[in-house]
């Protein structure tokens, strides 16, 4: 019985790998909720574990021409999960600490509503991004918000490896561009500061 398990899972991903829908969603179906499980004992965030959850699935469709022949499939999706969570987390500390450095550095005379909900920066910093070519966009989401180091991507994207790092300089030159021309002071030397060190 367990073969034909394994038998039938092989099935689905070779499936998968051609582009079928009906067997990627069987694929989910199988997975989700125990990937969901797995997640939140990571994350203890609910709504951390649902954007993991779904950045992985995406990340399978998107690249599913490599899940054909994958003998361990379980094994594979725990260990890609467990890998982006652990980049998620570390992004979301390091987001924290930022803020409220940025925040204690804040003159007094800052009015206190202007800093509560700090996520408006993170929708500017967001808006700047989305003006960036499309190739540079992709590469600086891979990443920055992936995790991905420069060869990965460059392997991901059939790019060379200094093609890559052209492509995040100049993304990094767009985005300061737009911050400065956009942003007020206070903000802008947040959003830089926030831009180099994520």
């Amino acid at each position: 019985m367990p073969l034909k398990v394994v038998y039938n899972e092989l099935e689905l991903l070779e499936k998968v790998a051609q582009g079928d829908e009906q067997a990627f969603s069987s694929i989910f179906y199988m997975f989700h909720q125990e990937l969901g499980d797995y997640v939140l004992r990571l994350t203890k965030s609910l709504p951390l574990t649902e954007e993991i959850v779904q950045d992985i699935f995406l990340k399978l469709w998107t690249r599913r021409e490599q899940l054909a022949g994958i003998q361990n499939f379980r094994a594979y999706l725990f260990t890609a999960t467990r890998n982006h969570a652990f980049n998620i987390l570390r992004n979301e500390a390091r987001k924290a600490i930022l803020y409220q450095n940025w925040v204690s550095e804040l003159p007094h005379s800052e009015d206190p509503d202007a800093v509560q909900d700090h996520e408006k920066y993170y929708s500017f910093l967001e808006a700047a991004i989305a003006h960036l070519a499309p190739q540079q966009q992709k590469v600086w989401r891979m990443s920055r918000e992936d995790g991905m180091k420069h060869e990965e991507i460059a392997e991901n994207l059939q790019l060379s490896k200094e093609t890559v790092k052209r492509h995040i300089s100049l993304a990094m030159a767009s985005i300061s561009r737009y911050v400065k021309n956009n942003a007020g002071n206070v903000l802008r030397i947040y959003l830089i500061t926030r831009t180099i060190f994520s």
